[in-house]
């Protein structure tokens, strides 16, 4: 009987305690070819995403360009939440580079599913789990 009452306090603790976030999980898509590298900055702080001031980006990860899409784990950010900023390094100069009126290189935002959205860190907020960015060019 004791055991009987230990699996049963175990089990009832487990299903009491909230499963623990896998991270968050981007997949960027559009991607328009292989050149270069996707650069990913997150951001947990509004008034650093806003201004985008990359130096105080929570996580940033710079993973190969492929056509299509691609998607990287950052399994140590587990609060949230977070906004994302992204672009396609295609010279792998770690710049956007653009000119005085368009955009070189592809960008993108969560929360910007079109080339002219500009969201603000509340609109960009994603929580851990899976989120979708698409890159957009100006070419």
């Amino acid at each position: 009987m004791t055991r009987s009452l230990l699996a049963s306090t175990f089990a009832l603790m487990a299903l009491a305690t909230p499963a623990a976030a896998d991270g968050l999980n981007v997949t960027v898509d559009g991607i328009r070819n292989a050149k270069g590298n996707i650069v990913i900055l997150v951001f947990d702080d509004a008034r650093a995403f806003d201004s985008l001031d990359v130096w105080s980006a929570v996580d940033y990860a710079q993973i190969p360009s492929r056509k299509g899409s691609v998607s990287h784990e950052f399994s140590n950010l587990n609060a949230g939440p977070y906004a994302v900023l992204l672009f396609h390094d295609e010279n792998k100069d770690e710049n956007l580079n653009m000119t005085a009126t368009k955009l070189l290189e592809g960008l993108g935002s969560t929360g910007a599913p079109n080339p002219d959205d500009e969201p603000d860190f509340k609109a960009a907020s994603v929580w851990p789990g899976d989120a979708r960015v698409r890159i957009h060019y100006d070419q």
